[in-house]
């Protein structure tokens, strides 16, 4: 089964293909008919392997819905997941008779709170009521669906608890898997008991997959160095592992074989007990299927276990392929096993070794890693030589050793796990310092096509390595992927179409402009979130940045590595309390911001940190205009002389050659009365409603104006101030105008090109 991984490859393309059009897929694959020398017979078969498993993902597809109506309000089940507790905020997975559920509890008392965190843990049946929410669906182009991330768990609903007690909860009594849950829970409390938590939650993560805990700063720093898979437990932790039980096995007069079976026996519920991710998965088959073969003297091509158990993963649960931890342990793991020769006769030193085998893995891992995140970092090899080492053979292994001790003593446990808190906070220091020196690339999402020109790059590259060594002939290949790379750098700036994105940040604004080729983007508000004072009990770790997590992405996704002009409309938290966010995450040409009186505490630090970067302010008011190529915009607002806050908002129109927009910040009607009395001419297709859709917005006659025939409104979804009011949206129906609302769509893309334009919505999809 040496030609195993092409089944295996086109068993994961047809799963992933699944939501688009077969034929291609299945063109593709036939055209190595036409090849010389070409298997026909293998050939055929990985046709009818990428059929079986797209006609296999469809039907498992169709067969995974909900049993529940929805008008359901009392639930029984168990506990499938260790209770998160943040502040007020109590989560879990719950596992009923049917089907799972994701829980959420908001705690009313610090007594609550308390006794939740003593007496709540996995395992554990609990009854409460509740009610069932649909969850929401992908909110933001570059944000995750998390509708379609819970049916891939067979998951379907949330459940909003209205009270859970823990005396509505009891014990059960648990079979094995359930010993090897409870095991791993207390296992994870102890760490943390005897550890800093800086440092614990990464301990848990190498020896548990437990990732929860794990400060946001440190695991950020992680996922922007390219250094997150070392938090998952991979095949290297099980390798380890294993060699760690099998010389101690030996040590203790244990024969191979026996040895070979016992491990083989315990690896599931070492599964279990490390969260059962696709990795984890994937590395506790392997190690079984190696272990028994070694047990029974078979010897067998490395490369055919692997393709076996990606065949057997994707009949057991064909969501797997969805998995970033699956895409990147398979891909990793192939790429390795095939470059073995190359690793091993062409380079005999350990570092020689170390750094071929790193290279092949970000080489192999960047078009995915791109993908979703968007974008790389040069400190990830250097990051990677590093801490593999560390993280691997000492932190692991003296981890390992110290959990039975745990148990006994934790003075005792505290002295093993002495070095690796050491080792990780030196490591922890040097991730945040590389992160203040950024030396991250961001190349934004790439197009799909784009994809299989990377590997196919990628494949050459590797059999020139292997074949010739570091040789000119690597030169091609080389180029290939560099040029692939530099169109991929560059591929928004051959866009001709113009895009304006009216972000969906909550209740706040933030509307993203690019101009054609990328002659100028700017950027009108960062949204803001609201935090209100809390009680210190009921304070979360993170308060949640609408900014970081939406417009920060919506930008790199996009490949935007500069912003021309940030504009500010007026001192509103919603409206710039991400600014400072934005100005020390992306090179800013010069900010707006509107002339008046200035004297907001917020805004006074917003201002401050822009001058700190030499970031040029230019004060903006009425009668300012500028152009690029065929885009025009007008400053209509302020004059200078309001003093309320709102009626200080920067007012552009913006003629993009065939279309207008209307911004108008928050703006209230006495502001635009003032602007309808200076006899401009208002006409615009989309008008973005002032202070989104507030009743002391959008006149009438300031609608009968501008005559949009799109109104877009910038609110969050049940909002407390019930934006938008009913009475706007009379008004603007009364106009026969198209509205269009971010807490329904999400993110609200207006695309044009010549005289054609394009909506698209993250939630709705396009029109």
């Amino acid at each position: 089964m040496r030609a195993g991984y092409f089944y295996a490859i086109s068993a994961a393309a047809g799963v992933f293909l699944s939501s688009y059009h077969y034929i291609w897929a299945i063109a593709g694959i036939a055209l190595f008919y036409g090849k010389k020398g070409a298997n026909t017979l293998t050939i055929s078969f990985c046709l009818a392997v990428f059929v079986f498993f797209y006609v296999y993902f469809q039907f498992t597809d169709k067969q995974n819905v909900t049993k529940f109506s929805g008008d359901e309000r009392t639930f029984t089940g168990t506990v499938m997941t260790i209770p998160e507790i943040d502040g007020d905020l109590l989560s879990f997975k719950l596992q009923t008779k049917y089907e799972k559920f994701v829980v959420h509890h908001i705690i009313l008392s610090h007594g609550m709170q308390k006794r939740l965190k003593q007496h709540l843990h996995q395992g554990m049946v609990c009854t409460f009521d509740g009610e069932l929410i649909v969850p929401e669906g992908r909110g933001n182009f570059a944000g995750m669906d998390y509708a379609s991330y819970l049916k891939r768990q067979r998951i379907h609903w949330s459940i909003k608890a209205a009270h859970l007690s823990v005396s509505a909860c009891r014990d059960k009594p648990p079979d094995l898997l359930g010993h090897a849950a409870a095991l791993r829970e207390k296992g994870i409390r102890l760490i943390e008991k005897v550890v800093e938590e800086d440092v614990s939650g990464i301990i848990n993560a190498l020896v548990f997959g437990y990732r929860e805990k794990i400060p946001v700063d440190i695991d950020e720093a992680y996922q922007r160095m390219g250094l997150s898979h070392l938090l998952a437990v991979s095949g290297f932790n099980v390798a380890i592992i294993m060699g760690m039980l099998f010389a101690g096995s030996l040590r203790m007069g244990i024969t191979r074989e026996r040895a070979a079976l016992g491990i083989a026996s315990v690896l599931p519920l070492y599964v279990v007990m490390t969260g059962s991710e696709a990795s984890i998965v994937r590395a506790g088959i392997m190690g079984m299927a190696l272990l028994m073969f070694r047990r029974y003297r078979r010897r067998i091509h490395p490369l055919s276990p692997v393709s076996g158990v990606c065949l057997l993963m994707l009949l057991m649960n064909p969501y797997y392929v969805f998995q970033l931890g699956f895409q990147l342990s398979f891909m990793n793991v192939f790429a390795l096993l095939i470059s073995s020769r190359l690793i091993f006769s062409r380079y005999t030193s350990y570092l020689a070794q170390a750094l071929v085998t790193t290279l092949i893995c970000q080489i192999v891992s960047f078009p995915i890693i791109i993908y979703h995140f968007y974008e790389t970092s040069l400190w990830s090899v250097p990051l990677n030589l590093l801490f593999i080492p560390l993280l691997s053979f000492v932190v692991l292994p003296l981890a390992c050793l110290s959990l039975p001790i745990l148990f006994l003593s934790l003075n005792a446990a505290k002295i093993i796990l002495y070095l690796p808190v050491i080792l990780m906070k030196f490591t922890n220091s040097i991730l945040l310092h590389a992160q203040k020196n950024n030396l991250n690339f961001v190349f934004g999402q790439p197009p799909a096509y784009l994809i299989p020109i990377y590997y196919f790059g990628i494949f050459n590259l590797f059999v020139q390595w292997e074949r010739y060594g570091c040789h000119k002939r690597l030169l091609y290949p080389a180029s290939f992927l560099v040029l692939a790379g530099v169109f991929h750098w560059n591929v928004h700036s051959l866009d001709p179409s113009s895009t304006i994105t009216y972000l969906n940040v909550g209740q706040g604004d933030s509307t993203l402009i690019e101009l054609p080729f990328r002659q100028g983007v700017y950027l009108i508000d960062t949204g803001g979130t609201l935090n209100f004072e809390k009680e210190e009990w009921r304070k979360r770790k993170v308060d949640y940045n609408i900014t970081k997590e939406v417009v920060l992405p919506a930008l790199k996704a996009r490949g935007i590595r500069k912003i021309d002009k940030l504009i500010l409309t007026h001192g509103d938290m919603d409206h710039i309390g991400g600014a400072e966010t934005v100005l020390s995450g992306v090179r800013i040409g010069e900010l707006l911001y509107p002339k008046g009186t200035i004297d907001g505490v917020l805004e006074t630090s917003v201002l401050n940190h822009a001058a700190s970067l030499d970031i040029p302010i230019r004060v903006t008011q009425r009668g300012q205009r500028w152009s690029v190529g065929d885009h025009l915009f007008y400053v209509l607002s302020p004059y200078g002389d309001e003093t309320e806050s709102n009626a200080q908002s920067i007012v552009l129109l913006a003629k993009m050659k065939r279309f207008s927009f209307l911004f108008t910040g928050d703006l209230e009607e006495e502001g635009e009365k003032r602007i309808l009395s200076g006899n401009v001419p208002l006409k615009a297709d989309f008008l973005k409603a002032g202070h989104h859709g507030s009743k002391t917005s959008s006149s009438q006659a300031f609608i009968d104006a501008v005559d949009p025939i799109y109104a877009v409104i910038s609110a969050g979804k049940n909002n407390r101030y019930g934006h938008p009011h009913p009475d706007v949206v009379s008004r603007f129906k009364k106009n026969a105008a198209v509205i269009l609302r971010t807490d329904q769509l999400g993110d609200i893309e207006i695309q044009m090109l010549g005289h054609k334009l394009k909506i698209h919505h993250s939630v709705t999809g396009s029109k």
